[in-house]
Order: C-alpha cells, then structure tokens, then sequence
C-alpha cells in the first residue's frame, strides 16, 4: 500500500460517544469515485473507521484507493487520525484478470480456427476483447484518479466528523 494522503482531527467530543456518533452514520456515501464507483462508510465499535467500495453481488469492484481512519485519545483530547493509500495489491489483482481474459481470448481463437462454424466461435472472441478493453481502461484511469478520490474521500471524512462535532446544535 502507497500511502497518498495522512492527517489528524479533532473531535469535541469523547472516544466512546464519538464511536457511538459515526456508527450511527455508517453507510453508502452520497460520493463516487474513480467513475460511478459507489463508497461506504464504516466505523467499528473499537473506533476503526474505514472510507471503501461496498460489496455487490459479484464480490468487490476492487477500487485502488481507500481511507482508513482511528478514533484515538491524547492527552484529554479526541482525535482522528487517518490515511488514505492505493493499493498496489488490489491494482496487480486487476491486472492479472486481464491476463486471464487475455489466455481465454486466445482459447477462443484457438478454438475459433479449429471449429466448423466460424461465426459462432468469434463471439466469445469479441466478448473477452471488448470485456479486455473496459478493464484494462478502468485499471488505468483508477491509477491516474487516485490522488483525485483521495481528496473526496478525505472530504467525506471531513464531513462526517463536522457532523459529530455539532451533533448537539
């Protein structure tokens, strides 16, 4: 993991009420980033905060770039401390399902060439191309975004902690 971006808040607030606060508000962002890619808040009961693509039915979408955040106390005072970081593991993950599509594109050639019925087998050719083409553009942009969602998820983090700070207004 790279980190992108670091920094520290404070909160007006105690730890516990604090952790009671932003679990309360926990759920999808109103936010997206890197492309119509949907974000979710988290906050553990132990003040593990987290800013990340929420699961689909498909699994993960594998977004790069993410917050992570701890609700901390020093000295009598609240904090949170948070980072945001690109995830080099989540972007080879990506990039190695680009490789499989890229050996199945080829079974399908392979395939294609052998079979009787030329037309029938270069739709799962044209399929695994354009399915190629999408992701390898995907993967690309997230890297190119990353300093750009960290900024919107830092924002959202913002947000959220001015919220616990006029709670009681």
């Amino acid at each position: 993991m790279k980190k992108i971006d670091q920094g520290q808040y404070e909160i007006f607030t105690t730890k516990a009420d604090a952790i009671d606060k932003f679990m309360q508000m926990q759920g999808m962002c109103r936010e997206e980033i890197s492309g119509e890619n949907r974000v979710v808040f988290y906050c553990s009961n132990k003040g593990q905060i987290t800013l990340t693509n929420p699961p689909t039915r498909r699994g993960y979408r594998w977004n790069s770039t993410n917050l992570s955040a701890e609700i901390t106390q020093q000295d009598g005072k609240t904090y949170v401390t948070y980072y945001t970081a690109f995830s080099e593991f989540n972007h080879v993950l990506k990039l190695s399902s680009l490789i499989i599509d890229i050996v199945m594109a080829v079974l399908a050639i392979i395939l294609g060439i052998i079979s009787a019925d030329k037309i029938v087998s270069l739709v799962p050719f044209g399929l695994f191309a354009a399915f190629f083409v999408v992701q390898l553009v995907i993967s690309v942009k997230q890297k190119g975004n990353s300093p750009k969602d960290s900024e919107i998820l830092i924002k959202e983090l913002e947000n959220r902690i001015n919220a616990v700070n006029q709670w009681d207004r």
